[in-house]
């Protein structure tokens, strides 16, 4: 269950093999519904590797280890992005996967983009249920689903709030980092 802060944070390339390590943390069937297929571990290796830090983004959600329990890759669509979420078990229905869709949504529209979509298995109830509770339309063709939801442009107050949850999120992920090295100090020096 999650007991801390979800502060969703912003990936880098660098956090490439921690994303990996995530994927691969999933459940045979949770890599079939993120993915659309049963996604092996070379699968989800070439995945994250081909992902374009520059173009995309990739938002995350750290336990205290630093280890990431949930992310959702943005990626760019021309003037869409589509949206793809996975969150760890333990930490399912804890509105961790709500936060992350909603800091992407504050993420797109700051980047001028219209429109967000979400295309997964039609079985994929979690992600129906949070693209309903953000008001997303969604059509059911056979096995699969389509979810959209058309963004207003940003704002100020949109941009302000994205500064906001970034710095929070870096001063959040800084003193976490510093407290993992101090204990490793200390069961070296302990």
């Amino acid at each position: 269950m999650t007991n801390f802060t979800v502060i969703p944070v912003r990936l880098r390339a660098t956090d490439r093999p921690a994303l990996a390590a995530h994927f691969m943390a999933l459940e045979p069937e949770d890599r079939r519904l993120r993915f659309g297929l049963a996604l092996g571990d070379a699968g989800i290796e070439a995945y994250v590797q081909r992902i374009d830090f520059d173009s995309d983004d990739v938002l995350a959600v750290h336990d205290g280890e630093l280890r990431i329990v949930a992310a959702i890759h943005v990626a760019r669509a021309g003037e869409a992005a589509e949206l793809g979420l996975s969150v760890l078990p333990g930490h399912r229905n804890a509105g961790v996967g709500s936060a992350l869709f909603e800091r992407a949504i504050i993420r797109i529209r700051n980047r001028g983009l219209a429109r967000v979509y979400v295309h997964c298995l039609a079985e994929n109830a979690a992600m129906m249920h949070i693209a309903r509770k953000l008001g997303m339309r969604m059509v059911r063709n056979g096995g699969e689903s389509d979810a959209w939801l058309e963004l207003p442009p940003a704002t100020m107050e949109t941009q302000w709030s994205e500064w906001m949850r970034d710095q929070q999120a870096s001063a959040v992920r800084n003193i976490r980092q510093q407290a993992r090295w101090s204990r490793a100090l200390l069961g070296i020096f302990g």
